[in-house]
């Protein structure tokens, strides 16, 4: 299936949304490693296997000038805390690579990324020794969905001290089912705007054991694409779902509309009733209260987690707190009320009912 050339041309919205998820997300991840005494003295390395040019036909950054700019912001940093920085950036086309090496070279980073051309599985063969050796963060930018197979997701999670972000053509495998990369499975009769949704879902079932999956779905034209999120750390996860819900406030998971504007009305005809079809929000707080009530998440540690492998932000269980508090069933005191901070993974509080 031929594939689009986006640095020809100016990035449009879907690619700007994308490409500002991976710049916030990279200043996450700096921040975490560059303060975090686990990894001291280690090296940071990155790898980005569909780099391009570098810039789109306005000169606006891709993935690797942001990564220069981000490290360049950082360098201090970088510096006092006795880093290395090894940057890997591979595309298939010669002349972007060529094009991008002359422009690192003008724009005089400190640092001196590996240049390579090869095509993904070439380049994957040839450094998946190396990834997550030290902390890594892998950015797969491909232009479809079959790159990011099985077999190459779960070697490249199958080492601890890695973050994952790829990019997929989540309608496509919608509409093409088994015609367009059969290993990954796909069901039928998917909602056009769950696409990425749905296909995020089919990573999280064949993820390695203690491996957090975020989302992202992106809407370019009529059709869906998304991002898909990894990484073995709950802190990970906790900095992707910021910058998720800061860009969608309701379900932070799409730079469209997921829900209507208004509660749905729905009619069960085999049940004879009628009700309303409750937002994302409303039935994960509602889970969440059943959840504390049963004593199935005990801590507010328990509940930190719980929210993060949902997609939610831990600030949701705040209003949980709150109600069953108000109704008298949790008994906590002011001093020992559950937290949705961080603070929690330090030292969990018990949830008293």
């Amino acid at each position: 299936m031929p594939t689009r050339d986006l640095h020809n041309k100016p990035f449009d919205a879907g690619t700007r949304t994308k490409l500002a998820i991976y710049r916030s997300y990279v200043q996450g991840w700096l921040q975490v490693f560059l303060h975090t005494t686990k990894f001291a003295g280690q090296p940071l390395q990155f790898f980005d296997f569909f780099c391009g040019p570098g810039v789109d036909s306005k000169g606006v950054a891709g993935s690797p000038l942001i990564l220069l700019e981000e490290l360049t912001r950082q360098q201090k940093l970088i510096q006092a805390s006795n880093r290395e920085i090894r940057i890997l950036f591979n595309d298939a086309d010669s002349k972007k690579v060529d094009k991008l090496r002359s422009l690192c070279s003008e724009r005089q980073f400190r640092w001196k990324p590996q240049f390579e051309s090869r095509e993904f599985t070439a380049a994957f063969s040839k450094f998946k020794v190396n990834i997550g050796q030290v902390p890594s963060f892998v950015f797969i930018d491909q232009g479809g969905v079959k790159h990011v197979t099985p077999q190459v997701f779960k070697s490249i999670m199958s080492r601890d001290a890695i973050d994952l972000i790829f990019f997929v053509a989540s309608s496509s495998k919608r509409r093409f089912g088994d015609l367009l990369a059969p290993e990954i499975a796909y069901p039928e009769n998917v909602p056009h705007l769950n696409s990425h949704r749905v296909l995020a879902e089919t990573y999280r079932q064949f993820a390695p054991k203690n491996t957090f999956i975020g989302h992202f779905s992106i809407r370019k034209g009529s059709n869906i694409y998304g991002l898909v999120f990894a990484s073995h750390h709950w802190l990970g996860m906790y900095k992707f779902l910021e910058v998720a819900w800061k860009l969608d406030s309701e379900c932070g998971e799409a730079d469209y509309q997921l829900e209507a504007d208004t509660i749905q009305g729905e009619m069960d005809f085999e049940l004879g009733k009628a009700g309303f079809k409750k937002r994302k929000v409303e039935t994960f707080e509602q889970n969440l209260a059943q959840l504390i009530e049963s004593q199935e998440l005990a801590t507010d540690r328990d509940v930190f987690l719980h929210c993060l492998i949902g997609g939610f932000l831990p600030r949701t269980a705040k209003n949980v707190y709150s109600e069953l508090h108000k109704r008298g069933i949790l008994k906590n005191t002011r001093r020992s009320f559950p937290r949705i901070s961080v603070a929690v993974m330090k030292e969990a509080r018990k949830i008293e009912l």
